[in-house]
């Protein structure tokens, strides 16, 4: 589920399908669904709420053109991360540091990588700009952008990973882009996600363990 500004949350189902819902009425917006390639696994809004992309289960990550009056949908784009690999996550921000301003989407796809694409124009076209090496072959893991990268040097990711491990990456390094890697977990890592002020990070894993991650006080 993915939710733009207004009263139309999105939601993806295993049948294919994109719908805009009225939140009122529980029903679905006229001109508010599409169809996907497969199972709908992923989806994220720009900051805008204007562009919607979604993921399936065949390695596709579709964009939409999201009118926030009417909660119509317009399919725009369509990549092919890689055929076959499901697409379990994507992350959309705004722009990534002070250094990288462009739109970014960051993406898992069960490519034991973690990618990151710059959005060059506004249907969501997307240009590769970055991957990372983690574990993933066969689960859903997520990532996300740390809230707080506009503020500092550097801009960091983090992700599950199936090594049982949190990673951090700094997507504006060149060489050594690892620089965290947080170990406690005995299943594969599926879920990650900060607090607001990155004091506080919550990493979930498959068999059902939740750990909350405290930031060291330098």
């Amino acid at each position: 589920m993915a939710h733009g500004e207004g009263s139309h949350p999105q939601v993806g189902n295993a049948k294919h399908n994109v719908h805009v819902m009225n939140i009122s009425t529980g029903k679905k917006v006229k001109g508010g669904s599409s169809k996907l390639t497969g199972r709908v696994l992923a989806l994220s809004f720009d900051a805008p709420g204007r562009l919607l992309w979604a993921g399936d289960d065949r390695g596709s990550v579709f964009s939409f053109l999201f009118d926030m009056a009417t909660g119509k949908l317009t399919k725009a784009k369509r990549l092919v991360v890689h055929e076959g690999s499901p697409v379990t996550s994507i992350s959309a921000r705004s722009w990534v540091s002070r250094e990288a301003r462009d739109p970014s989407l960051l993406i898992n796809a069960c490519l034991n990588k973690l990618l990151l694409y710059r959005v060059v124009d506004n249907e969501g076209t997307l240009q590769l700009k970055r991957s990372f090496p983690i574990e993933q072959g066969s689960h859903p893991v997520r990532s996300i952008f740390c809230p707080l990268m506009s503020f500092r040097q550097g801009a960091c990711v983090v992700t599950g990973s199936e090594d049982m491990c949190v990673h951090f990456f700094d997507v504006e390094r060149a060489a050594k882009a690892a620089v965290n890697k947080l170990q406690g977990h005995s299943a594969p890592v599926l879920d990650v996600s900060f607090n607001c002020d990155e004091s506080l990070l919550a990493s979930s894993d498959a068999s059902g363990m939740v750990i909350v991650w405290r930031r060291e006080q330098k």
